[in-house]
């Protein structure tokens, strides 16, 4: 029996290391490709394309990489994983080009992808970029999982959404550390609250913001759920991607052990539309 082919993107990271753990979990036989931006080969994967930055250019890299090394393009799913744009001030603020400059690293390449190999599915991964304290810091990454939010929707069967929970990640520490820069020159009231609940929290500052955001998504969700809140870790991800390749929706969150499934956006702001 011919093996379902699966291409992660970015598999190194938490995201990805989930993905491929979950895809063997679910599919034994499964012959997982992935790229890495490193020289190493990545864990648990069969095949690894090396140094492949997310950048523009990369869905052509990894195109020309399948071809040289004789790979069917007949994919049973594409998981994109690259999360990297600029954050440290409000959504709202973002201006074009750091949009532009984000989405080409965290969505324009998943988009080549899908249109160049049509997968069965393809699956991009999300965040609760609509609450409070988001908007106050998550930048034009907002906009991008905004846009990622609205190309699932266009095609709910083929594409999907994993939105998960705040954990601990290299991209989690990127944000706390730019936004600790951040609040030192900021006028931004949420970011002026944040600044002084630190300030009065005695914690190192990765600490208080982990605990920050767990404490609004707690405030956010739990009047939904009978169990009690629990922060977000890897291995829901993985628990996402599965629950979201058997879903007929497009929108699968899974928050700490909690999970459930949408068929619309979330209710964001109405000035997400101008983006």
């Amino acid at each position: 029996m011919r093996q379902n082919q699966y291409l992660v993107i970015g598999g190194s990271g938490e995201a990805g290391q989930s993905a491929i753990t979950s895809l063997k979990q679910k599919d034994p036989s499964a012959y997982i490709i992935t790229s890495t931006t490193t020289n190493e080969p990545v864990s648990n994967a069969d095949l690894t394309f090396f140094d492949k930055k997310a950048e523009p250019g990369l869905a052509e890299k990894i195109l020309a990489d399948l071809k040289s090394e004789n790979i069917s393009p007949e994919f049973k799913a594409l998981v994109y994983t690259p999360a990297l744009g600029e954050v440290g001030f409000p959504i709202a603020e973002s201006s074009p080009k750091q949009i532009e400059d984000t989405l080409g690293i965290c969505l324009y390449p998943l988009l080549e992808l899908e249109k160049s190999l049509k997968p069965e599915v393809s699956v991009a991964y999300s965040a609760f970029y609509w609450l409070n304290h988001t908007l106050s810091f998550y930048g034009s990454m907002g906009v991008a999982k905004y846009k990622a939010d609205l190309w699932a929707l266009e095609n709910p069967k083929n594409r999907k959404i994993v939105r998960a929970g705040t954990f601990f990640s290299k991209s989690v520490r990127g944000i706390s550390i730019v936004l600790q820069r951040t609040m030192k020159k900021t006028n931004n009231p949420d970011l002026l609250t944040l600044k002084s609940r630190f300030e009065a929290s005695d914690q190192k500052f990765m600490d208080f913001f982990l605990s920050y955001a767990w404490e609004h998504e707690k405030e956010a969700f739990q009047s939904k759920f009978n169990t009690p809140y629990r922060p977000t870790e890897r291995k829901d991800l993985g628990r996402g991607l599965l629950l979201a390749l058997d879903s007929e929706k497009p929108i699968t969150t899974v928050l700490g052990d909690w999970s459930w499934e949408e068929s619309e956006l979330p209710n964001v702001p109405d000035w997400f539309q101008q983006f």
